[in-house]
Order: structure tokens, then C-alpha cells, then sequence
């Protein structure tokens, strides 16, 4: 069920792991959607969870796409066992990516009782409305998520993927080295200090894979043209570009670099990996992927995939964003698999409590255990993938952090000066 919310204007942009997203003003209701269908067998009361999401506003081109995937995995939820014979509801919320927005909305959702759970996918306002949820007593299952001081920090945010440095940034060296390039460049957003925020580590990173660094180029994402900062890197002979732009901002100096020549790998991480980059024509990309890769042949990903095509078909599912939503939702049902007769808010933190190196079958990037009273561990490990001619592969280098194997495997970054 997404419900509207009033229009406001937005508020002050946070990185999107490092893919920096455009500042902007959006203002559009949202649809309400139908609850999903349940199997008669399902007898228990309604088990209920909270989605807040940037439907609109400037990340929603990286955070939208989480909505569709939580009411296709309810309906798929509800067409099965439930949740130990509960059906179940995600109640989605648009924080239209402005501040005072997404703390109203949570507020909302925290005073029904009735939710007993919350997800979010909130790159650009997830610091704000941590303020005000930090003190309440819900757990924040992921999904989708960048801050260090939020996630891995705050004790009823339960983390399910890596949160910025330092793994949304080596990662995209180890990328590169993967690739098979050497000299590593990147442009990101001049609109945001924190677009800038990373590029003190670029240097040291790039030693740590013996990649060149051959600096970062701060570009607008509303200016005409990248033809000349493009002219730049390939006169320096870069043959990887880091892109730290919204995917609408990066598609274009995609297409202006490859227009002068350029024929290496584009680096995306996170937030930046969708269609508005891969469905290029020609495109090689090459990065991290934070929600677990979407092409993989396990049964944990297969479900996702069978899912979206019975319940949201023809809906875009190729992003880590996406499946980060999916990951959420599943670790919030393991911890609710012995549910009673009317689960509480308590019944989740108890469950994720006892929830002992969890993996989900692989579908989070390192084995979790969560610890009453403490922040989740650090996430150090991620999905890394290589893509060229429509085609995406998992890449890995060394160990498998979340002891799957396959194009399921996950690699772990090691922190610098480690």
C-alpha cells in the first residue's frame, strides 16, 4: 500500500554512496496501491512494515524502483506461507527526498501501531530521520543506506549492505583491477561538498590495488556538455572513469566521452548501477554492487527474479537498490519466522537478535549477527560485477565473504592502513 503524502520542497542533498546525486524539486503525489492478495490458508493477523522512500525528489532515480520491488515481495510473501501463516503488508510512505518530509512521514508510520517494522531507501534524507527514529523503540531492517552514522551506529538500525567508506569506495579500485585497467580517474558532482567528500582516499586506495591515479575532475550535473573534461582524462590516459553522479548525469558523459574516443571501463558503485547506465549501447561498466547481484543462479535469487516477473512484470529489477529492498524484507521475515499469535515490535528485535551469522542464503554480502544494545557490525564486504555488451558477470577477488559461491560470491574490502 503506497499512501500520498503533501508536496514540500526539497532539502539539502547526501551522497548516494558515493554516486552523487543532482540537486532538485520535485512535487507529485504517489498511487495508493491495492494490498496484496492472500492465500486463504493464511489465518494470522496482518503482519505490517513500514517503507519510507524517496518516490520523488532528487535520489528518487536511484530509490524509487525499492516500492515495486516491497509490494511484489509482499504478494509473493502472501501467495506461499506468509510469515508462519501471517499474511503480510508494506505500507510505503514518499518522503519526496526533503528532510522535514521524511521525518513527518516516519512519524506517521511509528504511531500506528500496528507496523511492527521499518525499511527505508533514503540516500538524500536518511541522517535527518535518523534523528527522530534513533529514540524510538522499531527496528530499521536496511535497505538502502550510506551514512557511517547511521548505519553500523545507531542500535535499532539493522544493517544489511555496506554504508559508504570504507567499502562503497575500495571497492571500486578492486573493480578496476579486476577489469584489467591501470590508470583510475573519476568526475563527480560539484554541487555537494560531499560529492567531494571520498577523494582524499583516491590516492592511497589506488596504491593499495598498483592503479595510477590520475585525479578527480569536479563537473555540474546540469552543465550542456563534458566534452572537455572528458578531452582531459583521455589525453591523460585514462582508461577507467569513476562516475560520482546521478545515473541521468552520468548516461550523458557516458555518451560525450565515448563521442571523443574513450574506450575504457565507466566506474559505477551502489546507487549509480541501473538501467539509465547499462542499457547503454557499447557501455562497459565496472564497480560494487551493495544489494546482492540480480542475475545470480542461487534459489535466493531466483525467487527475486520469479517474483517481480509474476507480481511486477515488466518493472525494472537490475539495480542494487532494488535488491537491497528485497534483502531487507527477507531478513525481516526470518526474524518473524516463529511469530505468535499477534506480533509486537519487540517480536522483531527479539528475532533479529537470534539470528546468529545470518546469510540468507547469500543474499547479504557477509554473515550478520546482530547484538542487543550495540550498532550492526561493519559491513566490509560487497558484490563486485563487470558488465560489457548487456551482459553482467560477478567479479570476486579472494575469499567469498558471505561463504556463497558463484555469481553470488561476495568480496571483501581490506580497510587502509590494515
Amino acid at each position: 500500500m503506497i499512501t500520498k503524502s503533501r508536496p514540500r520542497r526539497t532539502g539539502t542533498l547526501v551522497v548516494a554512496g558515493l554516486a552523487a546525486l543532482s540537486l532538485a524539486t520535485a512535487c507529485s503525489s504517489s498511487k495508493a496501491a491495492k494490498p496484496a492478495a492472500t492465500n486463504a490458508n493464511l489465518k494470522g493477523s496482518t503482519i505490517k512494515i513500514g517503507q519510507i522512500i524517496s518516490l520523488t525528489g532528487p535520489t528518487a532515480s536511484s530509490d524509487s524502483g525499492g516500492a515495486k520491488v516491497a509490494q511484489a515481495w509482499a504478494k509473493w510473501v502472501n501467495s506461499t506461507t506468509g510469515i508462519n501463516g501471517h499474511p503480510v503488508e508494506v505500507v510505503t510512505k514518499d518522503d519526496r527526498g526533503d528532510g522535514a518530509t521524511s521525518v513527518a512521514v516516519a512519524k506517521e508510520l511509528v504511531a500506528d501501531s500496528s507496523i511492527v517494522a521499518l525499511t527505508t531507501s533514503l540516500s538524500a534524507t536518511e541522517s535527518t530521520v535518523s534523528s527522530y527514529l534513533k529514540d524510538q523503540k522499531i527496528a530499521v531492517v536496511g535497505a538502502v543506506g550510506y551514512s557511517p552514522t547511521v548505519w553500523g551506529a545507531l542500535p535499532n538500525y539493522f544493517s544489511t549492505m555496506p554504508s559508504g567508506f570504507p567499502a562503497d569506495v575500495l571497492v571500486q579500485f578492486m573493480s578496476a583491477k579486476a577489469a584489467g585497467s591501470s590508470k583510475w580517474s573519476a568526475a563527480y558532482c560539484s554541487e555537494a561538498a560531499a560529492c567531494k567528500g571520498a577523494e582524499a582516499l583516491y590516492g592511497p586506495a589506488a596504491g593499495q590495488q598498483a592503479l595510477n591515479y590520475l585525479g578527480a575532475i569536479a563537473v555540474s550535473t546540469t552543465q550542456p556538455s563534458y566534452t572537455a573534461e572528458c578531452l582531459k582524462l583521455i589525453k591523460q590516459g585514462a582508461d577507467f572513469i569513476q562516475l560520482g553522479l546521478a545515473p541521468a548525469s552520468g548516461k550523458r558523459l557516458i555518451a560525450d566521452c565515448t563521442a571523443q574516443g574513450f574506450k575504457g571501463y565507466f566506474g559505477a558503485t551502489a546507487g549509480a548501477v541501473n538501467d539509465t547506465l547499462s542499457k547503454i549501447s557499447g557501455v562497459k561498466l565496472a564497480g560494487g554492487l551493495t544489494g546482492f547481484p540480480w542475475w545470480a543462479n542461487a534459489p535466493a535469487a531466483k525467487n527475486y527474479r520469479d517474483a517481480m516477473a509474476t507480481y511486477e512484470p515488466g518493472t525494472s529489477m537490475a539495480s542494487p537498490s532494488d535488491t537491497g529492498v528485497w534483502t531487507a524484507l527477507e531478513l525481516t521475515r526470518k526474524a518473524l519466522s516463529n511469530a505468535g499469535t499477534s506480533p509486537t515490535r519487540d517480536d522483531v528485535f527479539t528475532g533479529l537478535y537470534s539470528l546468529q551469522s545470518e546469510t540468507l542464503g547469500g543474499l547479504l554480502p557477509q554473515p550478520m549477527t546482530f547484538t542487543k544494545g550495540k550498532p550492526s557490525p561493519q559491513v566490509l564486504c560487497i558484490w563486485m560485477y563487470k558488465e560489457e555488451n548487456g551482459k553482467f558477470s560477478t567479479e570476486t577477488m579472494g575469499a567469498s565473504g558471505n561463504t556463497a559461491t558463484g555469481d553470488l560470491q561476495s568480496s571483501c574490502v581490506t580497510p587502509l592502513g590494515t
